[in-house]
């Protein structure tokens, strides 16, 4: 997450607690749960920024949304304790969900995906692109 210092330098220690942050805003938008070593983090505060991320960045937005929308079509409700669809996944697609129609559909993924990349700054796009690329 840009704000989250991608492009900026910062200390080792300091370094670490914007990866720590990251990771759990990260997780918020995933819809996974806290993970115990962003213990120490005011999660509610990193919880608020990841939303006020994706708030303005259409394309990442979409991309959480969709994301989330595959996973509660995967893991329904009620289906599997741990994987089912979390109280957080729910609350950003009730936030955010009404801006994306369009139901999952796995073929427009990569482009999706694509598109968010596209977003970023320019030596995190080419290191993603990198990681994404097919074998054709």
């Amino acid at each position: 997450m840009r704000h989250y210092g991608v492009g900026r330098t910062a200390s080792a220690g300091g370094e670490e607690q914007i990866a720590k942050k990251a990771a759990a805003a990260a997780n918020f938008l995933n819809g996974h749960a806290p993970h115990p070593g962003h213990e120490g983090l005011d999660l509610p505060q990193v919880q608020a920024e990841a939303r006020d991320w994706i708030r303005k960045n259409i394309e990442m937005r979409e991309l959480v949304v969709q994301t989330l929308r595959v996973t509660a079509i995967v893991h329904p409700l009620g289906k599997h304790k741990d994987d089912g669809v979390s109280e957080s996944s729910l609350s950003i697609l009730s936030e955010f969900g009404g801006d994306s129609t369009e139901t999952p559909d796995p073929r427009a993924y990569e482009a999706l995906v694509r598109r968010a990349i596209a977003t970023l700054p320019h030596d995190t796009q080419i290191q993603l692109m990198r990681l994404t690329k097919t074998d054709e």
